[in-house]
């Protein structure tokens, strides 16, 4: 009997110890291991996975930005306060990131796996300003394979089916005009004198960039005063000189983009340069239905609502002797209807802020399987370099 008893707890301690030994080492190679257990996430197959177990660590509050867009110090956001988060460009704050902010062009120099720390908890996000276009004919990127294969949780781009919406619009713009009114149209409107602004200096990199020069000189032929500027006229040190009452006399601005029919591409030629100036935004390159859910409802005139260009710069110069008809695309300002105001709602949150409130909401992260199927999902308008792909 004594010697069972002594057989038993030898059985138990060996067990045990057995059981002690595979604790501590599973507990190890966790904790070595947590920075490569993306890699599970990336094997995955399903079209956009949802990681269930894996929630935003709402105690990090920094957003790393991995690198200035194409390494240039003075483009990018700020470092700073970004509503509740810190963001910044330290690199030593990696391990402490809530989320980590790449610019399309940030992997340039990095080679891939990803050699670098990495916390399941983090969230990854890609970030573009571009239109596929530019990126494609004008940087030669045909794809964006260093962030496929579920290496980015959220996409951050003016595309409003982007996971984070960042137009170029700021709130300031638009809802600083709707708050001040009638004030605002009255001071901007009394000091239009001249017809038709543009300035410009790409004029032939892209198919956008020949078809919207090859507009631009049709309704020029038709009649319509164009005070056009930049590179493409050789005149940027005239344009410089230009006072402040020339730059506030201009009726209209062509908001003419570099890119046809590229999904909500619009950028600062539509807000700072038309309607954050007191001018009508004629606008060529998104469709009009993109323009129409992204931009205050009457604002704007749309090149496809005219047969040819002649047809546009007579309507022009019609609202440039009609002073009632040209001042109903600021009605919006006096009068907004429910999708202004909704639209003035989404604006006051959108870009690195949205990021940051996102971040610390505690929202279920996905992955995507694939930037490059996001990102160059567009129309052959949009991508092709050749100038009439589509009447």
């Amino acid at each position: 009997m004594q010697l069972f008893t002594k057989w038993t707890v030898f059985v138990i301690f060996i067990l045990s110890a057995i059981v002690t030994t595979v604790y501590i080492y599973s507990t190890e190679v966790w904790k070595n291991t947590t920075a490569l257990k993306f890699r599970f996430f990336r094997r995955t197959s399903s079209s956009k996975m949802k990681l269930t177990n894996f929630i935003a660590n709402t105690s990090r509050t920094y957003i790393l930005f991995w690198d200035h867009p194409w390494s240039v110090p003075t483009e990018g956001i700020s470092e700073g306060n970004l509503g509740g988060c810190m963001g910044t460009y330290d690199r030593s704050k990696l391990p402490d990131a809530g989320a980590v902010v790449f610019h399309y062009s940030n992997l340039d120099r990095e080679s891939m796996p990803w050699k670098h720390y990495r916390d399941p908890d983090q969230i990854f996000v890609f970030s573009s300003h571009e239109s596929p276009s530019y990126v494609i004919h004008g940087e030669h990127r045909h794809s964006m394979t260093k962030f496929d294969d579920h290496f980015i949780n959220w996409t951050m781009t003016y595309r409003t089916d982007s996971d984070v919406f960042a137009p170029y619009e700021q709130s300031k713009v638009m809802n600083k005009i709707i708050d001040e009114g009638g004030k605002w149209i009255d001071s901007k409107l009394a000091k239009k004198k001249k017809v038709a602004l543009w300035v410009v200096s790409n004029c032939a990199l892209l198919r956008g960039s020949k078809m919207r020069m090859k507009y631009t000189d049709a309704l020029v032929e038709a009649g319509l005063p164009v005070d056009r500027f930049g590179g493409c006229f050789n005149n940027k040190d005239d344009f410089k000189e230009l006072s402040a009452d020339d730059m506030e006399a201009y009726k209209f601005y062509l908001a003419f983009e570099n890119a046809q029919y590229c999904k909500d591409y619009m950028t600062e030629k539509f807000w700072h340069n038309s309607i954050g100036a007191g001018r009508v935004p004629v606008v060529w390159g998104p469709s009009k239905k993109d323009v129409e859910k992204l931009a205050p409802t009457g604002s704007f005139i749309h090149t496809d609502d005219f047969k040819t260009p002649a047809d546009l710069a007579k309507y022009l110069l019609y609202l440039d002797s009609n002073y009632t008809a040209y001042r109903e695309y600021f009605n919006w300002i006096e009068d907004p209807d429910e999708e202004t105001l909704e639209l003035a709602k989404t604006y006051k949150l959108t870009g690195a802020y949205r990021l940051c409130k996102m971040m610390l909401s505690n929202r279920v992260r996905q992955s995507h399987p694939s930037v490059s199927d996001f990102f160059y999902n567009e129309n052959k308008n949009c991508i092709s370099s050749q100038e009439n792909v589509i009447k």
